[in-house]
């Protein structure tokens, strides 16, 4: 398919989806759906995110860690901060997909935290660059086992940098708990794949499709067997969330603007959230995002796409969850 028939669908898949129940946008599209309701007013910051200013004032109160690759540490760090070296993938297999597909479990949980020294009083503000949303599933991770004393650095380290504070070269290497965490209370913010399923246009719920606009049509595959989405998903790219400062880096939108761009797709508080996308990563920062900014019923699919596409029946043949293509609900 060339360039122009491309861009052709994109504009025309783009249309229907903001103005149709399956509402969508990519990152640089802006949605014309009406609001549902009207956002309450809300005139704080998003918590679960934090500022720089915040961080560069009381960097010894804090266990900074870094989650970006190694290479992009080594090049240079907020001074002190530790990289994450643990994968955030759990190595257990799902009912319906290989390993990898979902998060940690509780033993998983406790080898990270006592990796990287992070006991149950630890406060800790977690990094990433500012486009990437790979730091929403490190705070997820440790919200789900009831760490709750964890925030998301706004902006990233794009936005340590272009306000002109500290860098270093030098690793700051993590020192390994010598008792393990104990976990207290989880959170009931993970759910499977038959969940999901038994959730399809029921009322209360809403399906939120955090990826973008081509991989929710059907046209952007990945390395998925089926391309599309669970039907009557509401598509909104996660980057939408996201808009550019004045240095040109990426932030998070006001808790206002995000409210009410979230009530034009008819997610409410009212409503119990599911949020997926290809592998529960872009889906883990908006579960972020919506706990932060007071949304009580906020559900990650950790699966997502990647489990969902491929997911057979127990012949090994017939694909098991539905799935809808193009704009259809």
């Amino acid at each position: 398919m060339n360039l122009r028939t491309l861009l052709a669908i994109v504009t025309v898949s783009t249309a229907i989806l903001g103005t149709a129940l399956i509402s969508g946008c990519g990152s640089t599209v802006s949605s014309t759906t009406s609001a549902v309701s009207s956002p309450p007013a809300v005139a704080k910051a998003v918590e679960n995110f934090s500022t720089t200013d915040v961080l560069a004032a009381n960097p010894q109160d804090v266990l900074v860690i870094d989650v970006r690759s190694a290479s992009l540490y080594n090049a240079g760090h907020i001074p002190g901060a530790i990289r994450n070296t643990v994968s955030l993938n759990s190595t257990t297999p799902s009912a319906t997909g290989s390993a990898g597909t979902l998060g940690l479990t509780q033993a998983e949980f406790v080898t990270l935290a006592d990796t990287l020294g992070i006991t149950p009083s630890t406060k800790v503000v977690a990094y990433d660059t500012d486009s990437s949303s790979s730091v929403g599933r490190f705070v997820w991770t440790l919200l789900r086992y009831g760490h709750k004393n964890v925030t998301v650095l706004n902006g990233g380290y794009q936005k340590w940098v272009a306000e002109g504070r500290p860098t270093a070269t030098t690793a700051t290497l993590p020192t390994a708990s010598t008792t393990s965490y104990t976990v207290t209370s989880t959170t009931d913010i993970d759910v499977s794949a038959d969940y999901v399923l038994s959730k399809i246009n029921t009322p209360g719920y809403l399906i939120w499709d955090s990826r973008s606009v081509l991989e929710y049509i059907g046209y952007d595959l990945r390395s998925n067997p089926r391309g599309g989405h669970i039907p009557y998903a509401v598509n909104l790219d996660w980057t939408n969330l996201q808009h550019q400062d004045g240095n040109g880096v990426f932030v998070l939108k006001s808790s206002t603007e995000i409210l009410d761009l979230l009530a034009q797709h008819g997610i409410t508080t009212d409503k119990e959230i599911i949020v997926h996308c290809q592998a529960g990563v872009r889906s883990a920062y908006v579960s972020d995002t919506l706990l932060g900014l007071g949304f009580t019923k906020v559900k990650n699919y950790t699966g997502s796409w990647g489990e969902w596409s491929a997911a057979l029946k127990a012949d090994g043949v017939t694909y098991k969850y539905p799935v809808s293509t193009g704009t259809n609900p």
